[in-house]
């Protein structure tokens, strides 16, 4: 029998994978200006970030003025269980990988240790607002940045990337989720244990 968890998720798949390619476009555009604009990303130097698929909210706009602005920009790397993040440069070659993700084509030898990151953008089907997420289902995020539900103030900072429409009123986070620090949508920024905080 399907769980509440795996609905809510379908759902708001579904709903995702909807949006034209106008609105997708907006939303991108928006989302973009106010992580822009945040103060962590501005001062941060290791930003993971992700290629988004499937009507994820695409973050894509920020690469170019980041790595102007002297940001490395580091993408996930799937090896069995477990996720690793690799130096990657707009313009660089991507190659497709599980679950049709486009990953830098490296080893796991040649990541980085994600304690190095100073911010990390995080995809997401669904989200509150007090920063509890539903991903995928696969648990890397989670088990990625375990060391963050004892030290929640450890590096990196994990900011959510969602649509405003990816938003529930309430969930009830798992023993093992790893809530996040931030979700930055189109429409408003939300900060862990405070209600709403626009930036």
């Amino acid at each position: 029998m399907q769980s509440s968890i795996d609905k809510l998720r379908d759902t708001h798949r579904k709903k995702r994978a909807a949006l034209s390619k106008d609105i997708l476009s907006e939303n991108s555009a928006r989302l973009c200006q106010r992580i822009a604009a945040l103060e962590p990303f501005q001062q941060a130097v290791g930003v993971a970030a992700y290629i988004a698929i499937r009507g994820e909210a695409d973050v894509s706009g920020l690469f170019e003025t980041g790595a102007q602005s002297g940001k490395q920009f580091y993408l996930p790397v799937l090896h069995k269980e477990s996720m690793h993040f690799a130096a990657w440069s707009p313009g660089q070659p991507l190659v497709e990988k599980g679950f049709g993700l486009l990953e830098p084509d490296v080893s796991v030898a040649d990541c980085v240790d994600v304690r190095e990151l100073d911010v990390v953008l995080t995809p997401l089907v669904v989200f509150d607002n007090r920063c509890n997420r539903i991903g995928q289902g696969g648990g890397y995020y989670d088990r990625t940045f375990a060391h963050k539900k004892r030290l929640p103030a450890a590096s990196p900072l994990l900011i959510g990337v969602a649509h405003e429409s990816q938003r529930e009123s309430d969930l009830v986070p798992q023993s093992w989720d790893i809530p996040l620090d931030l979700i930055v949508t189109d429409c408003a920024s939300y900060r862990k244990q405070v209600q709403q905080a626009r930036y």
